[in-house]
Protein backbone atom coordinates (compact mmCIF):
# COMPACT_ATOMS: atom_id res chain seq x y z
CA UNK A 1 0.00 0.00 0.00
CA UNK A 2 1.43 2.78 -0.80
CA UNK A 3 1.31 6.44 0.22
CA UNK A 4 -1.46 7.87 -1.91
CA UNK A 5 -3.57 4.81 -0.82
CA UNK A 6 -2.92 5.35 2.77
CA UNK A 7 -4.07 9.20 3.02
CA UNK A 8 -7.17 8.53 0.47
CA UNK A 9 -6.00 9.89 -3.08
CA UNK A 10 -6.72 7.58 -6.11
CA UNK A 11 -3.73 7.33 -8.46
CA UNK A 12 -4.23 7.74 -11.59
CA UNK A 13 -1.23 7.24 -14.02
CA UNK A 14 -3.40 8.18 -16.69
CA UNK A 15 -3.31 11.62 -15.61
CA UNK A 16 0.63 12.21 -15.04
CA UNK A 17 0.93 10.54 -18.91
CA UNK A 18 -0.98 12.36 -19.91
CA UNK A 19 1.19 15.80 -19.48
CA UNK A 20 3.53 14.73 -21.44
CA UNK A 21 3.44 14.38 -25.37
CA UNK A 22 4.02 11.05 -26.39
CA UNK A 23 3.30 10.09 -29.66
CA UNK A 24 2.74 6.99 -31.70
CA UNK A 25 6.04 5.23 -32.34
CA UNK A 26 8.05 6.35 -29.53
CA UNK A 27 10.77 4.63 -27.45
CA UNK A 28 10.27 5.15 -23.94
CA UNK A 29 12.23 4.43 -21.26
CA UNK A 30 10.28 3.39 -17.54
CA UNK A 31 13.09 3.66 -15.32
CA UNK A 32 12.26 2.25 -12.09
CA UNK A 33 9.20 1.23 -13.31
CA UNK A 34 7.80 -1.31 -10.52
CA UNK A 35 4.90 -3.36 -11.29
CA UNK A 36 4.29 -0.91 -14.00
CA UNK A 37 1.38 1.51 -13.34
CA UNK A 38 2.90 4.17 -15.80
CA UNK A 39 4.45 1.04 -18.19
CA UNK A 40 1.07 -0.19 -19.25
CA UNK A 41 -0.59 3.41 -20.05
CA UNK A 42 2.71 4.56 -22.19
CA UNK A 43 2.11 1.45 -23.83
CA UNK A 44 -1.19 1.68 -24.90
CA UNK A 45 -0.29 5.56 -26.27
CA UNK A 46 2.74 4.61 -28.07
CA UNK A 47 1.05 1.71 -29.91
CA UNK A 48 2.74 -1.46 -31.88
CA UNK A 49 4.64 0.30 -33.14
CA UNK A 50 6.23 1.55 -30.58
CA UNK A 51 8.56 0.79 -27.30
CA UNK A 52 8.46 0.76 -23.56
CA UNK A 53 11.20 -0.56 -21.80
CA UNK A 54 10.56 -1.53 -18.20
CA UNK A 55 13.29 -1.22 -15.68
CA UNK A 56 14.19 -2.59 -12.63
CA UNK A 57 16.10 -3.93 -10.09
CA UNK A 58 13.51 -5.90 -8.82
CA UNK A 59 12.66 -8.94 -10.90
CA UNK A 60 9.24 -9.91 -8.69
CA UNK A 61 8.07 -6.24 -10.09
CA UNK A 62 9.23 -7.12 -13.37
CA UNK A 63 7.15 -10.27 -13.87
CA UNK A 64 4.52 -8.11 -12.57
CA UNK A 65 5.01 -5.94 -15.65
CA UNK A 66 5.03 -9.16 -18.22
CA UNK A 67 2.00 -10.51 -16.40
CA UNK A 68 0.38 -7.18 -16.86
CA UNK A 69 1.13 -6.69 -20.40
CA UNK A 70 0.14 -10.38 -21.09
CA UNK A 71 -3.16 -9.56 -19.78
CA UNK A 72 -3.99 -6.26 -21.53
CA UNK A 73 -2.51 -8.32 -24.57
CA UNK A 74 0.46 -5.45 -24.77
CA UNK A 75 3.42 -6.76 -26.93
CA UNK A 76 5.58 -3.50 -27.27
CA UNK A 77 6.89 -3.75 -23.94
CA UNK A 78 10.57 -5.08 -22.91
CA UNK A 79 11.42 -5.61 -19.81
CA UNK A 80 15.06 -5.04 -18.29
CA UNK A 81 16.31 -6.42 -15.26
CA UNK A 82 18.99 -3.78 -13.78
CA UNK A 83 19.86 -1.01 -11.25
CA UNK A 84 21.53 1.03 -13.87
CA UNK A 85 22.79 0.16 -16.70
CA UNK A 86 19.81 0.13 -19.49
CA UNK A 87 21.56 -2.11 -22.34
CA UNK A 88 20.04 0.05 -24.90
CA UNK A 89 21.96 1.82 -27.62
CA UNK A 90 22.96 5.58 -27.88
CA UNK A 91 20.16 7.90 -28.55
CA UNK A 92 17.83 5.19 -28.87
CA UNK A 93 15.17 6.75 -26.19
CA UNK A 94 12.54 9.40 -27.12
CA UNK A 95 11.12 9.86 -23.73
CA UNK A 96 12.29 8.87 -20.23
CA UNK A 97 10.17 8.39 -17.16
CA UNK A 98 12.00 8.77 -14.18
CA UNK A 99 9.11 8.72 -11.15
CA UNK A 100 9.49 7.97 -7.83
CA UNK A 101 12.73 6.52 -7.84
CA UNK A 102 15.32 9.04 -7.99
CA UNK A 103 15.85 9.06 -4.08
CA UNK A 104 16.20 5.39 -4.41
CA UNK A 105 19.39 5.21 -6.80
CA UNK A 106 22.70 4.85 -4.98
CA UNK A 107 24.61 5.90 -8.02
CA UNK A 108 23.05 9.16 -9.02
CA UNK A 109 25.57 10.05 -11.25
CA UNK A 110 26.35 6.95 -13.06
CA UNK A 111 22.23 6.72 -13.95
CA UNK A 112 21.67 10.15 -14.85
CA UNK A 113 24.80 9.77 -17.25
CA UNK A 114 23.73 6.80 -18.60
CA UNK A 115 20.15 8.36 -19.12
CA UNK A 116 21.48 11.37 -20.76
CA UNK A 117 23.61 8.45 -23.33
CA UNK A 118 20.37 6.73 -24.41
CA UNK A 119 18.18 9.46 -24.62
CA UNK A 120 17.67 11.32 -28.25
CA UNK A 121 18.85 14.28 -28.65
CA UNK A 122 15.43 15.80 -28.85
CA UNK A 123 13.92 13.61 -26.35
CA UNK A 124 13.44 14.37 -22.59
CA UNK A 125 13.62 13.70 -19.31
CA UNK A 126 10.17 13.82 -17.46
CA UNK A 127 10.74 12.92 -13.76
CA UNK A 128 8.67 12.93 -10.75
CA UNK A 129 10.04 13.37 -6.73
CA UNK A 130 8.03 11.79 -4.28
CA UNK A 131 8.39 12.08 -0.82
CA UNK A 132 8.08 9.95 2.27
Amino acid sequence: MGLRDRIGIPFKPEEEINKIDIKQGQAILDFGCGIGSYTISVAKLVGEQGKVYALDKQPLALKKVEERAEKEGLHNIHTILSDGNTGLPDESIDIILLYGVLPEIEDKDFVLRELHRVLKPSGYLSTRYCFR
